[in-house]
């Protein structure tokens, strides 16, 4: 009779939990004689899967910082994938990060299509049309890698793949189900298809993006704020300026102000160099300038004549270093590089910005008093150098309380225990317990 209920029980879990593609068999008996660990076990990696898309840098980088996170703190108890989901959008939307590079660089265009796909209207039509195609291959993504958590960092993934989750588990008529986490990468302002009530989790970086997630209905329980996610190096900086700046080659004893144009280099960036340049006086100051991807500044820079100590890098593997050598940065308000400079306490002068997602930085940047803005390079050096003379490290000390270089690890954590809570919903729904009871109820 024992081994009786034993097998009944191994093949309700096995139907229950089993699959044909790499889910979860076992058998009790040879797992006990063996010793050694089933797919059952705590060594079995949770799989992880981020969806991002390559419009713009940012999505990326983010993806990036929880992958890392995910491994320092979990090292082989995770297994996690990056996945960019362009190529699996239908003609025209795999070709996106073309219109968008294209649109942001003229902003009329990019104004209309982000005003129009944040209305009800917009976005029916436009999703529409995006689905078409983009949810039978996240279903299949999703059956092939049989992931234990999905997260989005794109504004643009809820939908899609909410829909190919919904779809995959009617197809396979199981109780489990694949959680699903939203984690937004805007600072203040925020398109709508960020936040979707089906979501299990949506982490938000600040009180202004928590609001707009609660006027699309979303509850306190499925918003959590911690904070943007960036690089775990962002976490671990060296408190010794100096001796920082001894290692990177460039003078200790000056005020010291990092130039970024993002990773293309874009922006007034060799115009504000030449405005700092001939305002700061001989020996007072020196300027790291950071070109990113783009080869002909870095040229154009390096031929100048300077008077002024002037650093000049292409794209850096190291930017948390170089921004805690720093006295302040210049740069454009994207997110990450705000909430990068805030974890190294670094005054902002913001001089650009990306129409619609990134105009909200710019006031909130000000009025924390963290930063100022400014888009003509001789207001930009004048405005840095009057820090350097007054103020600055009021500013300083306002940025680093606004910081928060340990959100990504609090993001992942939460994840982490979101798998483990999602794991145990057949039987805390009674799902299991409803099979059980039905072969097994006692008559009078």
């Amino acid at each position: 009779r024992n081994k009786g209920l034993t097998d009944y029980l191994l093949a309700r879990i096995n139907k229950q939990f089993g699959s044909n593609d790499g889910g979860l068999q076992f058998d009790l008996q040879e797992f006990v004689d063996s010793g050694k660990p089933s797919a059952f076990s705590a060594e079995a990696p949770m799989k992880v899967l981020i969806l991002y898309k390559t419009t713009g840098g940012g999505h990326k980088a983010s993806a990036q910082a929880l992958k890392d996170a995910f491994e320092l703190n979990y090292g082989r108890n995770l297994e996690v994938t990056m996945l960019d989901v362009l190529p699996l959008c239908a003609p025209p939307f795999n070709k996106s990060d073309m219109y968008y590079d294209f649109m942001v660089k003229h902003p009329f265009l990019w104004r209309g299509a982000f005003a129009w796909s944040s209305t009800k209207w917009g976005e029916r039509v436009g999703f529409a049309w995006y689905k078409v195609g983009l949810v039978d291959n996240l279903k299949k993504l999703f059956l092939q890698t049989s992931p234990d958590l999905v997260v989005s960092v794109h504004p643009l993934l809820q939908v899609p793949s909410l829909a190919a989750l919904k779809a995959l588990r009617v197809q396979q008529h199981e109780p489990r189900r694949i959680p699903f986490a939203t984690v937004v990468t805007d600072y203040t302002t925020c398109h709508a298809t960020w936040f979707d009530k089906g979501v299990d989790k949506c982490f938000v970086p600040t009180v202004e993006t928590r609001e707009f997630g609660e006027r699309r209905g979303l509850t306190s329980s499925q918003l959590v704020m911690h904070g943007l996610p960036i690089r775990p190096a962002f976490s671990m900086l060296s408190s010794n300026k100096s001796r920082l700046r001894q290692r990177l080659g460039i003078k200790r004893g000056l005020n010291t102000v990092l130039i970024v144009g993002g990773g293309d280099g874009m922006g007034p960036v060799e115009e504000t160099c030449v405005a700092l340049d001939n305002r700061f006086e001989g020996g007072e100051g020196q300027i790291i300038v950071i070109c990113g991807r783009n080869k002909k500044l870095v040229k154009s820079l390096q031929k100048r004549k300077w008077s002024s100590n002037v650093v000049v890098l292409g794209f850096v593997s190291n930017m948390h270093e170089w921004m805690s050598a720093s006295d302040c940065i210049i740069t454009k308000a994207g997110p990450g590089t705000i909430a990068e400079s805030l974890a190294c306490g670094l005054p902002i002068m913001l001089n650009n910005f990306i129409p619609c997602q990134e105009a909200g930085n710019i006031p909130w940047v000000i009025d924390n008093g963290v930063g100022d803005y400014s888009n003509e390079p001789d207001e930009v050096a004048s405005t840095v150098l009057a820090w350097f003379r007054g103020g600055l490290r009021k500013m300083r000390k306002k940025a680093l309380g606004l910081g928060r270089p340990e959100a990504t690890f609090q993001i992942v954590d939460d994840l982490v225990a979101l798998i483990k809570d999602t794991k145990w919903e057949p039987f805390k729904s009674g799902i299991m317990a409803k099979d059980l009871s039905s072969k097994f109820a006692v008559t009078s």
